[in-house]
Order: C-alpha cells, then structure tokens, then sequence
C-alpha cells in the first residue's frame, strides 16, 4: 500500500489594515487633552475588572493611617475647568474656614483616600476604573458630587478628544456617572436640564466664578489710542471659528493698520502669518491667564459658538471673563450667552454666519461709545453674580449642606 505524503495545512494570513497616518496635534491641543488619553485596552480591561470586584464584593471597614480629609477631589485630568470650578473656591474655604482637602488624579487614588475622606468630587471621569472608585465611596457610605462642565454625549467624533467621548465604553461610563452619583453639578442651566430630564433629579446649577479680589490687584494696561485691538481668549475653537475667520479677513482688508488682533490659546493657521496678528500661546495656569487678560488692551473679544448641541451645554466663561476684566464682548447668539445679555447692553450678541459676524465686528469698531457702555455694564454685572463668596455660599449651601 502506497504511502501518502501528508499534507501540511496552509496557514492563514490575517487580512492586512489600512495604514493610518497618526494625527499631528499642536502643543496646546496635547495640553488640552491631557489627561484624557489615557484609556487604552488594557486600561479598560484593569477598569472593568475592578468595577466587578467591587460591585460584588462586600467592603470590609477600610483601616486607613491617613489623616481625616473633608473633601477628596478625584479628576480626570488637570485642566482649567477644576481649578476655575473646583480649586478655587475650596481654597477659599480652607482658608475661611479650614476644610481640609486633597486634589488627585483619578489614577493616583488608592482605598485608602477614599476611606479617609468624608466628600467624594469626581470631575469630568469617563473612565471605567474612576467609576468603581464612585461605587467604592457609596459602598464606604460617603457622599459623592459629579462635576461637570460639558456633555459628553453630544460630542461629535471628528477631533482627537471627540474620538475619546465617542468610545462607547466612556459613553457607558459617563451615563453611569449621572445617574448613580449623589449631586451632580453643573455650570450651565441648559447642561442642568438636559441632565435632568434624562439620567439624575439631583442636579445642581450655580456658576463658576472670579477672585476679583485677586484681579484687582493686577492694574489694566493703557489703552492704544491709534489702533483698535480685537482679541480671543481660548481653546482650540476650529468649528465654531469657521464662518469668522472670513470676516476678520475682511475686517483686517478694510481697515488696514486701524485694527489688530491678538490672540490667547488658539490661533486660527490661516491667520498666523498675517502682520496685524499677534499670538500668545496657552499652557499658563488660570490665575496667570486672568491677570494676562485684565492686562491686555483690547478693545473687542469676541465669543464664537457653533450652533450645535454639544455647545449648547456649554457654560458662559467667555462673558464671565470679559465682562471681569472690562473687554466690551461680540458673542454669537446661543442660550449660552443670550441669557446674560442685553443687546447693545451687556453685550453684542450676533447670529453665527460670516455676514452678521462681519456686521457685528465692524458695528462695535464704529462706535466706541457703544463699547463703553458694554464695558461698564458688563464688568457690573460680572461683579454682581460671579464673585468668589457668592460661589463660596453656594459650595456651602448646595454641596456640603451647611
């Protein structure tokens, strides 16, 4: 009988994948995400196994050597929103009244913390293992708050940090957040209702606020009398900077060396070789951004905001910061801004298209005794509902129930 030869089975190659060409982020877009890049595979796998150990395990008393803290904050990275929202005012309150507190990232927090600590603030996590930390501190019977400043889940996946919201486990993670923490609390009223109606009736709403304390310390520079300086203050806006971008140009062509515009965090590239452009990059922290900006000598700032869902659960910092440091505001007209301000008033509100943006521009440029008044009574208003104590009250009043 004849021998067969054996054959060997072929193996099976894997179906290749279209290379992807990494994006190029600029420094202050790296800056920006930081602390939200972090959730790679094996981080979720670590996250989702420790959510399920928790969950099912009973919590044993934690026997923790640290010190009593009043308040442990747990954030998903160190970004302006805590330190404006968050750090500021319970500085204020160790001071005023000696809380205790602790600032953590949420991948630095061990049992123990949470143990030691009677208040639980979590701040813009998405991440699987920051929420068995939220279900540890209920298991430890402590009271939890969720501070949030933007929506999450009406992000578009078309930027870097969309591309991270958008991951459907961080979507999960995110609704788990509000619905299960205990206060959740919002800068936005808008923000507030949405959060309302859907996930959590525990919602709080009061806004952030300035140390004008602080602010007035720093004097304002003279003003240019020969040039009319228009400026922008903010993160990367590529979206909501579309339709004004084609009006500055025209602004820049009509006026030629009248006007300048200056810069603050983001530049938008088409402008960045023009010679009335200036630029300042970000990366400062909040108190140093604020004394910049009481410094500058502007004479306009200018608020763009796309007309989408995710920026109607934004909250108002853009006047809240002009209005502080006395820059008579253009804003384009969204709930977010159209509950502060009266036209002409407080401020200049237009529709976001290139010809109102244009008209706008070229209006307050016209009339500077418009822009004075804009500035007055913006800087009273801001005064009235942004001071530190009144923010301080509501902390009190709203958070810590004293």
């Amino acid at each position: 009988m004849a021998l067969r030869k054996k054959l060997r089975p072929r193996k099976r190659t894997k179906a290749g994948k279209r290379k992807q060409h990494p994006m190029r982020l600029s420094a202050y877009q790296i800056g920006s995400i930081d602390g939200f890049q972090r959730g790679k595979e094996a981080g979720f796998a670590q996250g989702r196994a420790e959510a399920r150990k928790n969950s099912q395990n009973v919590v044993a008393v934690i026997e923790t050597p640290l010190p009593k803290t009043d308040v442990l904050v747990i954030a998903a990275g160190m970004i302006p929103s805590l330190e404006i929202g968050v750090i500021q005012p319970l500085q204020a309150l160790n001071k005023q009244e000696n809380l205790q507190f602790d600032v953590k990232l949420e991948t630095d927090v061990t049992h123990e913390m949470i143990a030691a600590a009677n208040t639980i603030i979590f701040v813009r996590n998405v991440e699987p293992a920051a929420y068995a930390l939220l279900e540890l501190a209920h298991q430890l019977k402590k009271r939890t708050v969720y501070v949030i400043d933007d929506n999450f889940l009406e992000i578009q996946p078309t930027t870097p940090v969309g591309e991270y919201y958008n991951d459907p486990i961080r979507r999960e993670t995110f609704i788990k957040f509000l619905k299960n923490t205990q206060i959740i609390k919002v800068d936005a009223p808008d923000l507030g209702s949405y959060i309302h109606e859907r996930y959590n009736r525990h919602v709080i709403y009061f806004p952030a606020s300035i140390d004008f304390e602080w602010l007035d310390q720093h004097g304002k520079a003279d003003k240019n009398k020969e040039q009319v300086v228009i400026g922008y203050a903010g993160g990367d806006k590529e979206e909501d900077f579309v339709p004004v971008i084609s009006a500055l140009n025209q602004i820049l062509d009509y006026y030629g060396g009248f006007v300048r515009l200056e810069f603050f965090g983001y530049l938008p590239p088409s402008l960045a070789e023009h010679p009335s452009v200036n630029y300042k990059g970000g990366g400062m922290d909040y108190k140093e951004f604020m004394k910049q900006l009481n410094q500058s000598s502007w004479d306009i700032g200018i608020a763009p905001l796309a007309n989408n869902s995710f920026n109607k659960g934004k909250t108002n910092t853009k006047f809240r910061e002009y209005g502080a440091c006395g820059i008579p505001g253009i804003y384009s007209k969204s709930p977010v801004y159209t509950h502060w301000i009266e036209q002409g008033e407080t401020g200049y509100l237009v529709e976001h298209t290139e010809q109102h943006w244009h008209e706008g521009i070229k209006a307050m440029i016209e009339d500077p005794t418009m822009r004075q008044r804009i500035k007055e009574n913006a800087q009273r208003t801001a005064r009235e509902h942004f001071l530190l104590q009144t923010c301080i009250d509501n902390w009190k009043r709203h958070i810590f129930k004293t």
